[in-house]
């Protein structure tokens, strides 16, 4: 690596910096690296801080991302189907701002390994080895592993440790890492890989970004309309177009899909066969429904070829794996010989309420439940445009603001929101602890946070900014990660009640989102310091995310608030 990209490197980070300014408790340059690794997984920042451990007795991993099917993050609540998961990966990365690869650090992963593999060893088993942070992610594995492993999937499991320093691996370090590979060998079946990543191959992958635009090679004259083009492609060249690098599906251009990877669902079968039946006199184009995809501009590049501006594929995510499959496999597809052509759509609009109506009648005519179409609601882009106006953007197309360098804290999932709401509205802070995914899933709970007449457009912003508010009291107070996750819907649930004096606020009574900022710390001190000691209380006889995700602290604090609400109410 020469001194300049050096410079050029540590310039880049400076003025990435800006994203992450004021996050409390995040390290800049860890998330700098592990944002650049992950991007392949198209992981929102929500997500990216999910995975995050370091600290103390981090077992030598300052970030751990447990995937499915190669960009579901799986998480404490996540519901996973051993016959809809066909990839399994863990990825744990160590990472420093100087140094090179030091055997000793490596070795750490030895212990973790074990522990973290060993499907027989409860996760808080350890004692003080580990934090909360590498604790939770372990527990997620070990139960989640053992529900999907009867549908056999393929397991990896990635180790990266990265430097800001211009150096290699020497064979020390290298022998350290294949005795880490030997350890992971003994408890999984999986292809295992240690890399070492110094400035060189860091600087290399800040400049690998999924290109804005790509293009797609038509094998006739497509028709034109006013709104788009209609054609034909053939499966090798649509295999390259939903590729950034050989062997590496654009995960970013399915991300407006609504609808759910399957493995074994009926559709993808039969797509399955259409595809191995090389002889069949029918072509592909007429066995299957094809693609769709929205773009804000497509050009004519030359002869056949259009040049698709941030493409998006909206429908068809099905088809297209299934062809991502089906060509990456050298013994089966033969690029020279098979002339087969998938039917391909290209609609072309910058107006975001066209498009949420083409995913939606796109998607809606086939057999999908109505909780794959949320975001496309009215009240979702109402929530994004009213949220602009105090300089928060929300973030119903995930990674869309992100795109944009929004600031990390002025990004608003729609997670964030439910949680927010289902404290605060409906004071179930275990829900939005636990089982905020529930809210998005089951028609019923959807429709009390998104659907009710009596949540206003405002009080979805003001419950938001309280939780925010009680975030940043916990800043104020270096609050250590696990108790802020377990604790902030419980202070905010009953920080809301404590102001509008009412068991169950209503829209009506919220703080607007000036005057949540004026809220004394003093009230929310006396809040936390309620809700700790009953914590404290019930922790001594579990862990503590089991406690904040399970009933027994709401009812405790709930007999708590009515004998002192006897004196306002």
């Amino acid at each position: 690596m020469s001194a300049n990209d050096a410079i050029v490197l540590k310039a880049n980070f400076e003025d990435w910096k800006q994203r992450i300014d004021d996050i409390s408790g995040v390290d800049a340059w860890l998330y700098y690296c592990v944002e650049q690794f992950v991007k392949t997984y198209a992981l929102d920042d929500e997500e990216i801080m999910y995975g995050l451990t370091d600290g103390g007795n981090d077992g030598g991993a300052d970030a751990i991302y447990f995937l499915v099917n190669q960009r579901q993050l799986v998480l404490e609540d996540s519901v996973l189907d051993a016959k809809n998961v066909s990839k399994v990966k863990l990825i744990i990365i160590q990472c420093k701002k100087s140094g090179g690869f030091k055997p000793t650090e490596i070795e750490k992963w030895l212990e973790l390994t074990d522990d973290f593999l060993a499907l027989s060893k409860p996760a808080d088993s350890f004692g003080a080895r580990y934090n909360n942070k590498v604790v939770r992610v372990m527990r997620t594995w070990k139960d989640k592993y053992i529900k999907v492993s009867s549908g056999f999937p393929d397991v990896s499991i990635e180790f990266l440790y990265i430097t800001g320093d211009d150096v290699v691996a020497d064979p020390y370090a290298i022998d350290s890492g294949e005795r880490v590979k030997s350890r992971v060998a003994k408890h999984v079946n999986a292809n295992c890989s240690v890399r070492y990543i110094g400035a060189k191959e860091l600087w290399e992958q800040v400049q690998r970004r999924p290109p804005k635009s790509k293009t797609l090679i038509w094998a006739e004259q497509p028709m034109q309309t006013v709104e788009g083009y209609v054609g034909l492609a053939r499966l090798k060249d649509f295999f390259d177009f939903i590729q950034d690098e050989p062997g590496v599906l654009a995960e970013r251009i399915f991300e407006s899909n609504v609808r759910g990877y399957q493995v074994d669902a009926i559709v993808n079968t039969q797509i399955q066969e259409s595809l191995k039946n090389v002889s069949s006199k029918a072509n592909f184009w007429l066995l299957n429904n094809g693609v769709t995809i929205i773009t804000p501009q497509a050009t004519p590049a030359s002869h056949l070829h259009l040049s698709i501006n941030d493409p998006q594929i909206v429908n068809g995510l099905q088809t297209s794996r299934e062809i991502f499959t089906y060509c990456s496999d050298a013994s089966k597809f033969n690029p020279q010989q098979d002339k087969r052509t998938v039917l391909v759509r290209v609609i072309q609009t910058d107006e975001p309420d066209l498009q949420d109506m083409i995913i939606r009648a796109t998607n809606s005519q086939n057999r999908m439940l109505p909780a794959s179409l949320r975001m496309t609601d009215q009240i979702h882009r109402n929530i994004e445009e009213l949220f602009k106006k105090v300089d928060l953007y929300y973030d119903r197309r995930k990674g869309f603001y992100r795109d944009q360098s929004k600031q990390i804290r002025k990004i608003v999932s729609a997670n964030d929101v439910v949680q927010a709401v289902v404290s605060i509205m409906l004071q179930r802070p275990d829900d939005a602890r636990g089982r905020p995914g529930d809210y998005f899933k089951d028609d019923s709970n959807y429709a009390r946070v998104f659907a009710d007449d009596k949540i206003t457009l405002d009080a979805y912003l003001s419950c938001v900014e309280i939780v925010r508010r009680v975030e940043r009291f916990f800043d104020s107070r270096s609050l250590e990660g696990g108790l802020r996750r377990n604790l902030k819907f419980y202070v905010a649930a009953f920080l809301t009640r404590e102001s509008t004096k009412l068991p169950k606020p209503v829209s009506a009574t919220l703080p607007s989102f000036s005057e949540i900022a004026k809220i004394d710390d003093k009230e929310i001190d006396a809040c936390y310091k309620r809700v700790k000691r009953a914590f404290d209380t019930l922790a001594k006889d579990s862990d503590g995310d089991t406690v904040a995700r399970g009933p027994e602290l709401l009812k405790r604090l709930d007999v708590q608030y009515k004998r002192r609400a006897k004196s306002f109410l």
